[in-house]
């Protein structure tokens, strides 16, 4: 059974001014990724993800695929790891920070965290509402708790995330608190942070896979998704003819997202769930390792 890997911030301590951020378990740096791909080389045949059309590649438990999140600047220099040794990465990028340079939510929340101490955060969210000490406890008996099984972070950070992520107000919160904290100047910010789009097609043209990784980014089953969708899509067919490829932001989709990914053509599609590729996988509903996680560094 083929493996897919999924690869966020893959970026040196000293070429960051958030060292807590990038000391997460899902990101690396340079050197850490260029260990994990020497290990991936040794063990396993890398295919690309348009070779899932080959039911071989899928049985074969010696075939793997590498996949990159969020249009990282970083993954600039990721593909010119991977096209030194002829290997196809598949690179999933947000419409709204290559083309509009604007931050996705999910990135606003991680440097804020990385920002501040979490128990002055958690009573700065706590001053927006405004509640009694009694509904306080309510709201953080909802958005305290994980969903994941392996869940390390601290209730804080759980916190601080759920309320940013998913409450009516999230939003505008996060927002604030990223001008406040961080910067005013989300396009400046980009720069330093996201592809450009001569830098997407750059990748294209190197033979990589792009694909789509939503309009805003964020939790598809949130959203207005027949209006987020296709933005996506239309987006990354603006830079090849390929077949159309994604992945599902924070992992959340629903039967209604299936249909519009079926609807607009997108042929392949990928989750955060962790397990190999069986040979009756569904080609809108892939699953993936977090490589940072999975793999010996």
């Amino acid at each position: 059974m083929a493996k897919a890997f999924m690869y966020h911030d893959i970026r040196d301590f000293s070429n960051t001014d958030y060292k807590s951020r990038i000391e997460l378990k899902s990101f690396l740096t340079v050197d850490q990724f260029k260990s994990q791909l020497d290990y991936l080389i040794k063990n396993y045949r890398i295919i690309s993800t348009n070779d899932l059309l080959d039911s071989d590649n899928v049985c074969d438990d010696k075939c793997a695929i590498l996949t990159f999140d969020d249009g990282l600047k970083d993954h600039y220099e990721v593909a010119s790891i991977l096209s030194d040794h002829n290997i196809k990465g598949t690179f999933l990028i947000p419409t709204v920070a290559i083309k509009d340079r604007l931050v996705i939510k999910s990135h606003k929340i991680q440097f804020i965290l990385a920002s501040e101490n979490e128990m002055v955060l958690v009573d700065r969210i706590f001053d927006y509402f405004n509640l009694s000490p009694l509904r306080s406890q309510v709201m953080w008996n909802k958005f305290s708790w994980s969903k994941w099984k392996d869940n390390w972070w601290t209730p804080e950070m759980v916190f601080i995330t759920n309320i940013l992520r998913n409450h009516e107000m999230g939003t505008q919160i996060t927002d604030e608190l990223f001008a406040d904290l961080v910067t005013k100047d989300e396009e400046d910010f980009c720069g330093d942070f996201y592809l450009t789009e001569s830098q997407v097609g750059d990748l294209v043209s190197s033979g990589m896979e792009v694909g789509g990784h939503g309009y805003l980014s964020e939790s598809l089953t949130l959203l207005d998704q027949e209006g987020d969708i296709p933005k996506s899509l239309e987006y990354i067919k603006s830079f090849h003819n390929n077949d159309l490829v994604f992945s599902y932001p924070n992992g959340e989709y629903n039967d209604k997202t299936l249909s519009l990914m079926a609807q607009y053509g997108c042929k392949f599609s990928y989750t955060t769930v962790s397990k190999s590729i069986t040979k009756d996988f569904k080609n809108l509903e892939i699953p993936r390792f977090d490589g940072p996680r999975y793999l010996p560094l």
